[in-house]
């Protein structure tokens, strides 16, 4: 090799060198460097939000009661009155302010929610869904217990209260279901009498009803 190929050689390879070490290698990647990465994201990001959004559940809210919870209920209402009475007798028992307070406590419906409970044989929540939903729906099927005499309405006025009443009845039918109605009707006046018993000794457990 003479002088000038050599010297031409050295030249060359200089140039390449200098060229590399300043980024020409990557001149098309430095094109998209100024691009914003959130563009990019930005979709993978949506997809996962809404596909997180269709994966979650819906509440289907609360069960309907069954004809099976009519039973529930009344064993549940025995029960409740039992701790009403035990909670009477803590009350007259009472040493202290405080002791006073709690026994009076324990005969509201929260207090006695636990043993209703147990005696049902359902939790907590689905017992006072039961007790209020049925209590509520042989209000309207037993009117006459605990609420209006009717023997001295008109039939008028007895056929506008059985109207109102089957409107209502309708309008929870979502939870209690036609068959709760039916199997419900022929004993809703024993049991509203069982419920406003219940009512009444917590009345005069607490002290504030008929001695």
């Amino acid at each position: 090799m003479n002088l000038d190929r050599l010297v031409s050689a050295i030249a060359t390879g200089l140039l390449l060198a200098g060229f590399y070490a300043c980024g020409g290698h990557d001149a098309k990647p430095d094109s998209d460097a100024g691009a914003d990465p959130s563009q990019d994201a930005a979709p993978a990001e949506g997809a996962s939000a809404e596909d997180a959004a269709g994966s979650q559940p819906t509440d289907p809210g609360p069960k309907p009661v069954t004809v099976a919870d009519i039973d529930r209920w009344e064993r549940g209402m025995a029960a409740e009155l039992e701790a009403v009475h035990a909670a009477g007798e803590k009350r007259k028992a009472a040493k202290t302010g405080d002791d006073t307070v709690s026994a009076m406590m324990a005969v509201q419906d929260q207090g006695t929610l636990e043993s209703g409970a147990k005696a049902a044989g359902v939790d907590g929540e689905r017992y006072n869904l039961i007790r209020s939903t049925l209590s509520e729906t042989a209000s309207y099927l037993a009117p006459s217990v605990g609420g209006i005499d009717t023997t001295g309405l008109s039939s008028d006025q007895r056929a506008q209260m059985n109207q109102d009443n089957a409107a209502q009845l309708d309008r929870m039918k979502e939870t209690v279901p036609p068959d709760v109605i039916s199997a419900l009707t022929p004993r809703a006046a024993e049991l509203r009498k069982k419920d406003l018993e219940l009512v009444a000794a917590r009345l005069k457990a607490s002290g504030m009803g008929a001695p």
